[in-house]
Formats: C-alpha cells, sequence, structure tokens
C-alpha cells in the first residue's frame, strides 16, 4: 500500500504507556514508518528500554528532544500530567508540527493553553482494537488546525482504524461508548468462551465461534440498518434477561460517562 506523504513524517510519542505501544505496534507491523523515524520519551527508563528492544525505536528520558523531533507529535501521558509536560516542552513544539493528544478529558482549549505558539490540536480518544487497524477513534480539532494538518492527521489516524471527525462536546460521550467499550464485550466472549470448553468444545474452536458471532451480529446490524429488536426476533431461542442486560449495558455507559465528566471537570478547574 502506498501512504504517500506520511511514510516520509517522522513520529513523536510523549508517554510512552499502554497506548502509545498500540500505535509503536501498527506503525511498525504496517511498515509505514521506519523505526529510526519513531521516538519515544518516558520518565522510566526500564519503559524505554524496553520498547527499545521490542521495536528498535528511538527513544529519549527528555520530553524536549522527543517534541522537536516528529512532524506530528502524539500526546500519550496521564492527562493529570498534561499541563505539566506540554509547560515543559512548549518551546520545542513548532507551530509546521502536529500535536495529536490522547489524552482523556483534556479538551484542545487547554492544551492549546499550555503551548507557547499556535500549534494544530488534534484530540482523539482511540481504542484498544486500533492495535490491529479496526479502532474506532473519535477525534476533534483546536483553533489552529488548517487543511494541511488536518489531512495529515487523518492519514495518520486511518491506519488505527475508523477515524470519526466529531464535535469536541461529544468527546466524552464517546470516550465512554468507544474507549471503555471494549470492556463492556471482553467478558461476554470470555464467559461463552468457557461455558463452551465446558462443554465439550476445544478452546481455538469457542473463541473463533463466540468472536466471529459478535463480529456477525454487528455486522448484521450495520449492513442492514435495522433494529436490533428486530434483529432479535429472528432468533426464537430466548435465554437470557434481555430488560436486565439492557439496563446493566445502559448503566455501565453512563457511569463510564460521569466519571470522564467528573475527570475532566477537575482537570479544568
Amino acid at each position: 500500500m502506498n501512504y504517500g506523504e506520511l511514510g516520509k513524517k517522522r513520529i513523536s510519542f510523549i508517554g510512552a504507556g499502554i497506548i502509545a505501544e498500540v500505535f509503536i505496534t501498527r506503525l511498525i507491523d504496517l511498515g509505514v514508518i521506519k523505526a529510526d523515524a519513531i521516538i519515544a520519551s518516558d520518565i522510566l527508563p526500564e519503559r524505554l528500554r524496553e520498547l527499545e528492544r521490542k521495536f528498535g525505536i528511538r527513544t529519549s528520558g527528555d520530553n524536549k528532544v522527543a517534541a522537536d523531533f516528529g512532524d506530528i507529535v502524539v500526546l500519550a501521558v496521564p492527562s493529570g500530567v498534561v499541563k505539566a509536560v506540554l509547560s515543559e516542552s512548549c518551546t520545542s513544539v513548532g507551530e509546521g508540527q502536529v500535536m495529536i493528544s490522547l489524552a482523556a478529558a483534556v479538551p484542545t482549549w487547554l492544551i492549546e493553553s499550555a503551548l507557547c505558539k499556535p500549534v494544530p490540536v488534534v484530540r482523539v480518544i482511540p481504542n484498544t482494537p486500533s492495535v490491529i487497524g479496526s479502532g474506532v477513534n473519535p477525534f476533534c480539532v483546536g483553533r489552529h488546525v488548517r487543511d494541511e494538518s488536518l489531512a495529515l492527521a487523518k492519514d495518520f489516524l486511518d491506519l488505527f482504524g475508523h477515524p470519526l471527525l466529531i464535535d469536541e462536546k461529544l468527546m466524552n460521550a464517546f470516550t465512554a461508548l468507544t474507549a471503555v467499550g471494549p470492556t463492556y464485550f471482553f467478558p461476554v466472549i470470555k464467559a461463552l468462551r468457557e461455558a463452551s470448553v465446558k462443554l465439550g468444545i476445544s478452546e481455538v474452536e469457542a473463541e473463533v465461534a463466540v468472536a466471529q458471532t459478535m463480529i456477525g451480529a454487528a455486522e448484521l446490524v450495520l449492513k442492514t440498518s435495522r433494529h436490533p429488536e428486530d434483529l432479535n426476533l429472528m432468533i426464537s431461542t430466548r435465554t437470557i434477561d434481555e430488560s436486565a442486560v439492557y439496563n446493566l449495558f445502559t448503566q455501565a455507559f453512563m457511569d463510564a460517562f460521569a466519571r470522564i465528566n467528573r475527570l475532566e471537570a477537575k482537570l479544568t478547574q
């Protein structure tokens, strides 16, 4: 596949935690960006050594070095330290770069206020399936983003699945839906897989059958555009309290949304 101009760019990761590794893994697996065109910075030397061994990328214990390196600077630090990290390294970030923030509950205006100049800021909430290019990654843009920087950000996010340009006021709701979303489904997969094994199905067969059943059900919704209740009527056997399941997932989603709202309120005081 031809990745055009993106393949010529350098990528910086300020913060080298789990979600940064998801992105780095995908970039390396695709071969879009060479390892020596990727740098990660972090306060933990052992974490940097781990990423060096695993991917062959550059690393630094200095955020300023990482901030200066990339055409795309991915901000992948915990939300609570965003302002401190940006204040420390803002002089190293230039207007010609694009900053992509992965920090939950940190609005674009706060990031812009911590930078020393009008840097294009793109805020994205990734989810873990991005590691295989199947992520749903809602994003919004700051006030300094222009056509060129938006196109570069879209090309970058396309590598990880399905980017959705949204209004920033919806970002916390999308975070509860897409970023937290896999945690709603993995326990279902685990339960059905383990129950299947108890009935004599092999672990491999059970895993494939359960996961593919979930994928098929999701595709049925997307490709038929029929309401889930209508599709449910196509199956005659019922062994689950559907009302209880509905209430369980609704409450889980609303709890996640409330938690993210509280975090944003705390960060923006």
